[in-house]
């Protein structure tokens, strides 16, 4: 724990100082960095605070969907007395950043998905849709992201692989990790935006049962470096045309 948590803070003043372009992150056992005294609980976290950035994101990209969470690692039953239009917001912005500066998206098309089935149905399963999400999607509109919504979560994800949406919101954890495992599990890659450096990560754990066993499958993990890569030399192109 204390040794993935000091290669972690050097990664991250290499990337802060220009020395890299990126930073790849493996996966790490959150209580081995809680024994050795972290004081966050996960990678998102610790970049978030060692950049002194006051917005994160978790976005995560497998074949042609790309997409980000509104939520991450709360109770389901806890979500929605968390809801508020800025934290609906946030990842509509970020996501939209990311899609156009290291992507490569001139204006990006974003798809955000209903909390409740049926898109709440005018307020007969749930008012979220109404009081939260849609105040979020037209403060958004009203800053020139081309974003749209809410739909429902039952179809937006296949709309989006068909190729009618560059990126999709989700509003909660599993909402946006089925179709991302879904879609491609083995390339699935997690990338943390809002944040001024590059960091992708794959999207799995640390398998400590099959350490040593020759087991492992390194596509997650070879997703995770190209896709920096491209991120990197996108972001690069993008300011070179910007300087010229």
């Amino acid at each position: 724990g204390e040794a993935s948590i000091r290669f972690c803070l050097d990664a991250i003043h290499a990337a802060r100082a220009g020395i890299i372009d990126a930073v790849v992150t493996a996966p790490i056992s959150k209580t081995s960095w809680k024994l050795a005294g972290a004081d966050w609980p996960g990678h998102t976290e610790m970049f978030a605070a060692r950049c002194k950035s006051p917005r994160k994101v978790m976005m995560f990209t497998a074949g042609p969907l790309k997409l980000a969470l509104a939520t991450i690692h709360e109770a389901l039953f806890e979500v929605r007395h968390k809801f508020t239009i800025g934290r609906v917001f946030e990842p509509i912005d970020l996501l939209n950043d990311a899609l156009k500066h290291y992507f490569g998206f001139e204006n990006p098309k974003i798809g955000v998905a209903a909390l409740n089935p049926h898109p709440g149905e005018e307020g007969q399963f749930g008012d979220e849709e109404q009081r939260i999400i849609s105040p979020a999607i037209l403060l958004a509109q009203e800053q020139g992201i081309n974003c749209h919504g809410p739909f429902s979560a039952d179809t937006l994800f296949l709309r989006a692989v068909q190729g009618e949406f560059d990126g999709v919101v989700a509003m909660y954890h599993d909402q946006g990790m089925i179709p991302v495992k879904m879609v491609d599990f083995e390339h699935a890659v997690n990338i943390t935006i809002g944040i001024p450096i590059i960091r992708t990560s794959p999207a799995h754990g640390t398998a400590f049962d099959i350490a040593g066993r020759n087991l492992a499958n390194p596509a997650s993990m070879k997703a995770a470096i190209t896709t920096a890569i491209q991120m990197a030399k996108t972001k690069k192109n993008l300011e070179c045309r910007i300087e010229n």
